[in-house]
C-alpha cells in the first residue's frame, strides 16, 4: 500500500531556470537547487503524476524527492513552461514524420525514416516486444539500442509500414 505521499503545488514550489539553463527549485521558502522532473507513467500520462526530485543529492534516492504534481496544468503558465521544457530534454523521442524504407532480414528490421530529429536509420530485433501500442492509434518503437522512436498515429502511414507494424501489435 502506498502511504504518505507528498504532493505538491503551486503553491509549494516555485520552478526557475539557472543561468546555464538549469531546472531549479525553491520549495517552501528553502532553495532545492537543481531538480529531475520525471513522468510516473511515463508512457500514458504526459503531464499527470509528475515526480520532482533533487538533483546530485547525496543521500538515497527517497530522501531525494521533494513530491508529486498530480497535475501540470494546476501551475502557472511560465512554470509549466520551465517544466515541459525539463521534460522534453529528459523524454527525448523523436516522432517519425516518414518511413522511407523497411526492409526484414533475417528476424530483424531495418528502417530508414524521418523523423522530428532528421533522418535516421535503425534496426528492430523482435518485432513482438520492440513494436508497442499506446492505444488512439499511436505507436512506439524501441531498436537494438533501446532508443525509441514515436509514431502518433498508425492510419496516416504509408500502407506497407501500417501493414508490416500492424501485423506486430
Amino acid at each position: 500500500m502506498i502511504e504518505n505521499l507528498n504532493y505538491i503545488t503551486a503553491d509549494d514550489i516555485s520552478f526557475y531556470s539557472s543561468e546555464y539553463g538549469l531546472l531549479m527549485a525553491a520549495f517552501k521558502g528553502e532553495e532545492k537547487g537543481r531538480v529531475g522532473v520525471y513522468r510516473m507513467f511515463p508512457l500514458r500520462l504526459e503531464e499527470e503524476f509528475l515526480c520532482v526530485k533533487q538533483e546530485n543529492y547525496t543521500r538515497s534516492d527517497k530522501e531525494s524527492e521533494i513530491g508529486i504534481i498530480r497535475n501540470l496544468s494546476d501551475f502557472p503558465k511560465e512554470q509549466i513552461e520551465l517544466i515541459r521544457k525539463e521534460l522534453k530534454k529528459r523524454y527525448f523521442v523523436p516522432e517519425i514524420v516518414s518511413v522511407e524504407e523497411v526492409k526484414e532480414e533475417y528476424g530483424h528490421t531495418m528502417w530508414k525514416v524521418q523523423t522530428t530529429a532528421g533522418y535516421k536509420e535503425f534496426t528492430l530485433n523482435d518485432m513482438s516486444a520492440n513494436v508497442r501500442n499506446m492505444g488512439n492509434n499511436k505507436i512506439m518503437l524501441t531498436d537494438v539500442h533501446a532508443n525509441r522512436y514515436y509514431i502518433p498515429d498508425i492510419t496516416k502511414v504509408e500502407d506497407k509500414t501500417a501493414r508490416i507494424i500492424e501485423i506486430w501489435i
